[in-house]
């Protein structure tokens, strides 16, 4: 019971947070909270704590598949959100993640499974589209979306959860990890912010979303051998080191999806710059 109190409670909060980091921040460092392992982390926390080790590594395990679906939903509404309505975008990723998750329950396969995300991420990566200037004219967020998102967050957790307590752990740990709260946010910060903000949104949790299956990988793989404390502290780090390596490739590629100035705009913006100096 104080498992579903304490997640129906976080996905809100957790909504929350990445609408206010968006706005502050940019939507890329929304979207990469909502990529990390925020809500599946706690979940872990207490299923060692209620149904010990086995039980958690399984929900770990599961949670794999919930990463596959996390990253082709975000690829399917990153690609989709330039071209067409909010709508239109959220029904191609919802149609894309359920394709993976129906992969990921055939292979059957944490590990397999995890390279079909690591494919998919460095496909979705490569092929990014360009933040380009907005489609249409972008609106004020009203009052009540929030409110809505959150409520809206909070009752498909509930539902999520009360599934898991009679599918076991591997099943439930998938479904702790689907991506209900970005296909809550992302649509509303396309209808509210532009399709430039949604874009930045789901490119921050496609790129999270590495480091959240190695979080899960090497988090199933220590808590037998070295216990909840030791595990978690050994799948931080795989995260963080994961997350920072990625960054640096994205960077010396050329592939992070921010705009970079091509070699004609650079000799035309250094040509202006001596002509207003002279």
């Amino acid at each position: 019971m104080e498992m579903l109190l304490f997640r129906v409670a976080l996905a809100p909060s957790v909504v929350l947070l990445a609408s206010v980091l968006a706005r502050r921040l940019g939507p890329r460092f929304g979207g990469q909270l909502l990529g990390a392992p925020t809500t599946t982390g706690p979940f872990l926390v207490l299923m060692c704590l209620t149904s010990g080790h086995r039980a958690a590594a399984g929900a770990a395990l599961g949670a794999v598949t919930g990463q596959l679906v996390v990253v082709c939903f975000a690829l399917a509404y990153g690609q989709f959100a330039p071209r067409v309505r909010p709508r239109q975008a959220l029904g191609a990723a919802l149609a894309a993640s359920g394709a993976a998750a129906a992969l990921g329950i055939a292979v059957d396969d944490a590990w397999l499974t995890a390279a079909l995300a690591g494919a998919a991420i460095a496909a979705g990566l490569w092929t990014w589209p360009e933040s380009g200037a907005e489609a249409r004219t972008p609106r004020r967020e009203g009052s009540r979306e929030l409110p809505i998102r959150m409520a809206v967050s909070g009752a498909a957790v509930t539902v999520a959860l009360a599934a898991s307590q009679t599918l076991g752990p591997t099943l439930g740990g998938m479904l702790s990890s689907l991506p209900v709260l970005l296909a809550v946010m992302a649509p509303g910060l396309h209808r509210s912010t532009g399709p430039r903000a949604a874009v930045e949104l789901t490119h921050g949790a496609l790129t999270a979303a590495a480091g959240s299956t190695v979080f899960l990988l090497v988090l199933a793989a220590a808590l037998g051998p070295f216990g909840a404390p030791a595990a978690f502290v050994l799948a931080a780090a795989g995260m963080v080191l994961t997350n920072g390596l990625l960054r640096a490739a994205l960077a010396g590629h050329g592939t992070d999806g921010s705009q970079q100035p091509s070699p004609t705009q650079r000799l035309h913006i250094t040509r202006r710059t001596r002509w207003r100096r002279e």
